[in-house]
């Protein structure tokens, strides 16, 4: 199960970056997180309008992460051993999110582009103190490469059609997981 953690805490990352809803955009995509220095992982992305489902295998052990905004909640799940997390939705700090004319307006348009084939536009915008560039293609209305300090995410290989809905349901007889919740911090510990 360590493991399991493992690899939910690298994909955090990409519920960071991809979890706000898209509009009406159904397709399904390979999702590149390359932390700067680091091996890259690929995430297969599902997208259903305000629905997501991503899936990454590492080590041969395979998880997935099914992201609900319609329902305020977001599962993450490990196959094998037919148990799963429930976390609260936020909607909040997420970058795959439509792009707005106010985002727009308060971001550097840097040039013109191609990534994954789309043709794109790249800005450059800063978020808590830091320089984020994000592309943007003319086809969706959401950052389809996004590069930070830290990591750069791509989605890779869109395929636009239909989208099964089963996707996005929770497994039926899995285990639900609770997660044993944090200690306020006491006067004494300040």
């Amino acid at each position: 199960m360590n493991k399991f953690f493992g690899l939910l805490a690298a994909m955090a990352l990409g519920i960071l970056l991809a979890s706000t809803p898209v509009l009406s955009a159904e397709f399904s995509a390979d999702m590149v997180f390359q932390p700067k220095g680091e091996d890259s992982m690929i995430v297969k992305v599902y997208v259903k309008g305000n629905k997501m489902r991503q899936e990454a295998t590492e080590e041969g052990e395979r998880q997935i992460v099914i992201i609900r905004a319609d329902k305020k909640i977001s599962w993450m799940i490990d196959p094998e051993e037919k148990k799963y997390i429930e976390m609260p939705y936020e909607e909040e700090g997420n970058l795959f999110e439509e792009w707005t004319q106010e985002k727009q307006k308060n971001a550097k348009f840097i040039a013109d582009d191609h990534v994954a084939g789309l043709q794109s536009k790249k800005y450059e915008v800063t978020e808590d103190g830091q320089k984020v560039t994000v592309w943007i293609s003319t086809k969706y209305s959401f950052p389809i490469k996004v590069e930070d300090p830290e990591a750069i995410v791509e989605y890779k290989n869109i395929k636009d059609g239909p989208v099964d809905d089963a996707l996005f349901e929770l497994p039926a007889g899995y285990e639900k997981i609770v997660m044993p919740a944090m200690p306020e911090p006491s006067e004494t510990d300040q």
